[in-house]
């Protein structure tokens, strides 16, 4: 299903997986199989269908795995500000590696990063190793030893910030041995940009953004881990699309200059032989007319991205959010000023 768009002469298809939705299947197998017949419909523009099928897999993902905490959610990102803050890079400085060759894509997840990333490891000079966990981890031991999660900071001294700056290259040199730059594009490493600009202070952000209805509707359009509790409901993906922003705007006000790039995904498929020009001078590199034409990449790709970026780049993505605007009202804090 994942592998090509559907249409109407797949008709045998839709009927067997009807009739299959409409046995005593389990939760946990029947929410991939909605999503399927969710695809499906809106490949053949059946919207309502296709908005009703997602919704009835998320309600069974809900089921199947953790609530949602948004309290502790919006504690965290106030934890990792007060931790993380423009005093602590000060007292940091010059406690890092300086290294040039990471370099992370960060954004929320369906916003471009894997499509980034593929056009960036097309270059003979760049590696692109996937979505590490590394800094993820590295926070969570961090805050762990910090005591009870309700701890308003966590310290990080240079010990600490050193030792995690040669675990990450060594990784880097395990995984891509000689390439000028190296890619992680975990995208939540967004997190920890302070921890990892103090650590590695060579290193490069590039910041992928993409409009706020679109990135939800399609995470919601997709299942994803359990971890990522925040998913499989449009009110909780508006909340943590708000802490994001928040956080985004925090790091924005300490990293240093020239540290971050922003790209737009809308910009990244209406113009991507300008965005990936921009991004490869950015990385410090020469241009690589291989960077618009990775989709022969042989670099693997685990995402759900993982079709699209077999594709040629289109716009098809862009103002999706307009087929299913009666669904999402949960959405509109996201683009309406609040009123009162």
């Amino acid at each position: 299903m994942q592998l090509r768009r559907m249409t109407e002469r797949d008709g045998d298809w839709l009927t067997g997986a009807r009739r299959l939705a409409g046995s005593d299947l389990a939760p946990d197998q029947e929410l991939h199989l909605q999503h399927a017949l969710g695809k499906y419909y809106d490949d053949t523009g059946a919207y309502d269908l296709a908005f009703g099928s997602h919704q009835r897999a998320n309600e069974l993902a809900r089921r199947c795995g953790p609530g949602h905490d948004r309290d502790g959610l919006a504690r965290e990102i106030d934890r990792l500000r007060r931790s993380l803050d423009s005093a602590w890079l000060s007292r940091m400085q010059g406690a890092g590696r300086p290294s040039s060759r990471p370099l992370l894509i960060v954004g929320m997840l369906r916003s471009g990063t894997t499509l980034a990333e593929q056009m960036l490891a097309a270059h003979g000079a760049v590696q692109g190793a996937g979505e590490l966990s590394f800094w993820g981890q590295a926070w969570s031991r961090l805050a762990a030893t910090a005591g009870a999660a309700a701890s308003p900071t966590v310290e990080v001294g240079a010990p600490a910030l050193q030792a995690l700056a040669d675990g990450y290259l060594a990784r880097l040199d395990g995984l891509a041995a000689g390439a000028e730059r190296v890619v992680d594009k975990m995208p939540t490493n967004f997190l920890v940009l302070g921890l990892i600009t103090a650590a590695l202070p060579g290193a490069r952000f590039i910041h992928l953004r993409r409009d706020a209805r679109d990135t939800c509707l399609s995470i919601y359009f997709q299942h994803f881990e359990a971890a990522n509790t925040w998913t499989n409901d449009l009110g909780d993906l508006a909340h943590y699309m708000l802490q994001y922003r928040r956080l985004m705007d925090h790091w924005r006000s300490l990293l240093p200059a020239g540290v971050m790039l922003e790209v737009d995904y809308e910009d990244l498929v209406s113009d991507p032989e300008g965005c990936a020009r921009r991004m490869v001078a950015f990385a410090g590199l020469d241009w690589d007319p291989r960077c618009l034409h990775f989709q022969g990449n042989a670099h693997s790709v685990v995402t759900a991205s993982r079709w699209q970026v077999r594709q040629p780049v289109h716009r098809g993505a862009i103002g999706r959010w307009r087929h299913y605007e009666k669904f999402i009202a949960p959405l509109r804090v996201l683009v309406d000023p609040p009123t009162g």
